[in-house]
């Protein structure tokens, strides 16, 4: 188990011992921490430098933290489902979001690791893919900030006339793998098993 104490000895008191516990935290309860985010230089730096500590309390708990140095940023990944279910609406727009990171990879369109999605764009995604209606506005934005909430993307200003555009945030490819893509697929010619899963969530 890591001695957070004898680390921030180590650091000749550029760190204290509550530096390192509140980068665990914020990592264990946000799931990414990007370097260049609002208070996210501290404990992006405290985690990649002592990443081998960090992962052995990680451990305990069944996570993996993996950290990507040229998108700057760690992650922390569950072997096992724990923690409340993602609400079906955020999954589908997640699962919608991780499809379009991965078409404008293959399409070189990435600024600075994040892909741009506007919403006309997931307007017709939601119909070609999913059969269904984009949620309104302002459900949107909140789906935005839970998806926000774990590194997955963000709300940014949109350069048209519409409301605001969505940056999908390279960890989303961490969060959701190549099996989120496969449920994308199922969901999309099966929309009896989605209409089943809406009834469950009411429940």
């Amino acid at each position: 188990m890591a001695n957070w104490e004898r680390l921030a000895a180590q650091s000749n008191g550029l760190y204290e011992e509550q530096d390192y516990q509140q980068a665990a935290y914020r990592l264990m309860m946000e799931q990414v921490i990007y370097a260049g985010d609002r208070g996210g230089r501290v404990p992006y730096e405290l985690v990649t430098r002592h990443l081998g500590a960090f992962r052995d309390v990680f451990e305990q708990f069944g996570i993996t933290i993996t950290h990507n140095p040229h998108h700057g940023y760690v992650v922390a990944i569950p072997r096992h489902a724990f923690g409340a279910r993602m609400r079906l609406e955020e999954t589908r727009l997640a699962l919608l979001l991780r499809r379009v990171y991965d078409d404008r990879i293959n399409a070189v369109d990435i600024v600075d690791g994040e892909a741009f999605v506007t919403l006309e764009e997931l307007e017709q995604l939601y119909k070609d893919l999913l059969g269904r209606q984009l949620p309104d506005r302002g459900e949107m934005r909140e789906l935005v900030r839970s998806l926000k909430r774990n590194g997955m993307a963000r709300e940014i200003d949109a350069a048209d006339d519409q409301p605001f555009q969505i940056a999908i945030r390279p960890a989303i490819t961490d969060i959701l793998g190549q099996t989120a893509l496969l449920q994308l697929a199922a969901y999309g010619v099966d929309p009896e098993v989605m209409e089943e899963e809406a009834d469950d969530e009411a429940a």
